[in-house]
């Protein structure tokens, strides 16, 4: 088991009912738990559309109607939390700790970056939940990073104390995107041209798949096959590129290896800002599910593209996360252990 330090500790957890929730972009996962002990026993869980509601509140009003009330709260949310409230990064909800406790009338209730709600959920993950795509080595203690490609971009680091890791969160993904190549440079200017600012953000994440997919359209201009551009036309989503890449498209297979390849470099960069050597993982919901793509010795080499550094980033363990509760079981653990010392815990 991965050590994570636990706001109060990891004693033992007095019985309680508990609501957890994975709040991003795309999707709003909740789930309602039974703890006690070190157990968090499944009761109820749903997914939702997040841009077909409007709040959090509405989404939890419809979960509530099957379960009873709940002791504590807790939610991982795609955003900044300041003051126990957040605006979500790529979803119009402003959702306030406060504000959900009032109209929940939940006594406890928690607010973390989805991204610290990963790291903390890496406390629960078996070893069949990790693959691992660069050794590194594994004598090497010290802080960890992770970055995560999904809707958006996330990044956070884990200070090692000697005994645990302690997850915080960064905004990392907002940060200047840096172009590699000539064909990066490229991509940058076109998404200059449509934005202005470029964050890694916009490369490396689902909205950036299909913003390198529509670069190499134009720039290069590349034949299209009709049926993709038929599909893409019904529904524009990152999976319809990564599927026709897995068929054989060449254009739809060029951009994912310039995803991956910006992936590595950034992951690169992360690592050695945070002088995270003691290892890396990465989340999200598109690595997981393209793994055929990954042409592993050239994702490692982008990675370790990084002049005197490389020697030491070849030194960092590489691991990929395939649980994808991993966030939503993190922001559980949290808000429960958060909350122990006032629910009368016996330890």
């Amino acid at each position: 088991m991965i050590p994570i330090a636990f706001p109060n500790g990891l004693g033992s957890l007095p019985n309680m009912l508990l609501i957890a929730g994975d709040i991003g972009g795309t999707n709003a996962r909740l789930t309602l738990f039974e703890v006690e002990g070190h157990t968090f026993d499944i009761l109820e869980e749903e997914t939702y559309r997040s841009q077909e509601y409007a709040s959090l509140e509405v989404i939890l009003e419809d979960f509530q109607k099957r379960t009873k009330s709940v002791d504590v709260m807790g939610f991982g949310v795609a955003g900044p939390v300041i003051n126990g409230a957040v605006n979500i990064t790529n979803l119009p909800y402003k959702i306030s700790r406060q504000s959900i406790a009032q109209i929940t009338s939940t006594p406890f209730v928690y607010l973390i970056n989805d991204l610290a709600a990963n790291a903390y959920g890496l406390a629960s993950l078996q070893a069949e939940d990790l693959l691992e795509l660069h050794p590194g080595n594994r004598e090497f203690k010290g802080n960890a990073a992770l970055i995560s490609p999904g809707t958006g971009l996330g990044e956070a680091g884990m200070f090692w104390d000697g005994e645990a890791y302690h997850p915080f969160a960064t905004e990392g993904g907002h940060t200047d995107y840096a172009p590699e190549t000539e064909e990066d440079i490229g991509l940058l200017r076109f998404l200059q041209n449509k934005y202005g600012h470029v964050s890694w953000e916009r490369v490396v994440s689902g909205r950036g798949i299909l913003e390198i997919y529509e670069f190499l359209v134009s720039h290069y201009e590349k034949e299209i096959d009709e049926t993709l551009a038929q599909k893409l036309e019904k529904n524009q989503s990152a999976a319809v590129i990564s599927e026709a890449a897995a068929a054989g498209d060449a254009l739809a297979h060029e951009t994912m290896q310039i995803f991956l390849r910006n992936l590595a470099n950034e992951a690169a960069n992360v690592v050695m800002k945070l002088n995270a050597f003691g290892g890396l993982f990465i989340g999200g919901g598109i690595l997981p599910k393209n793994l055929h793509l990954i042409e592993e010795d050239d994702f490692v080499k982008y990675f370790l593209e990084a002049g005197r550094m490389g020697p030491l980033l070849s030194e960092v363990t590489i691991q990929v996360i395939l649980n994808d509760k991993a966030a939503l079981m993190g922001a559980a653990h949290f808000a429960a252990y958060s909350a122990r010392i006032h629910l009368n815990s016996p330890s």
